[in-house]
């Protein structure tokens, strides 16, 4: 993925393309035709509910500020230059092993 990407769809158009059974955004994000990392996004995850957990996970929409930051960062900022990494060794970077096994997510784009 590039390092800036756009985004016009709304929460709801974003919830019936991607069969969100739940909205959990608190405050609306505007069309950003410059959308950078560190910036809030839309994301679509599944999760399980944290009061039921052992109900099926819940599919839902939520705001996540773009970059990764690895547990062990010390700071931050790093989370401005993870945005990007090969499917072929993901699974082996200290970076990305943890959040590849247990916390992927969508970011959907539109260009």
């Amino acid at each position: 993925m590039c390092g800036r990407y756009a985004v016009s769809h709304s929460a709801d158009e974003l919830a019936e393309e991607f069969g969100v059974d739940r909205i959990d955004v608190r405050e609306r994000l505007e069309s950003d035709w410059n959308v950078a990392p560190t910036k809030d996004v839309y994301a679509v995850l599944t999760r399980r509910r944290r009061d039921a957990p052992d109900d099926p996970p819940e599919r839902r929409l939520t705001v996540l500020r773009w970059g990764l930051v690895p547990s062990w960062a010390k700071d931050p900022a790093m989370g401005n230059r993870l945005i990007n990494a090969r499917v072929e060794t993901a699974h082996e970077k200290p970076a990305f092993r943890r959040a590849f096994a247990l916390r992927r997510c969508l970011l959907p784009a539109d260009g």
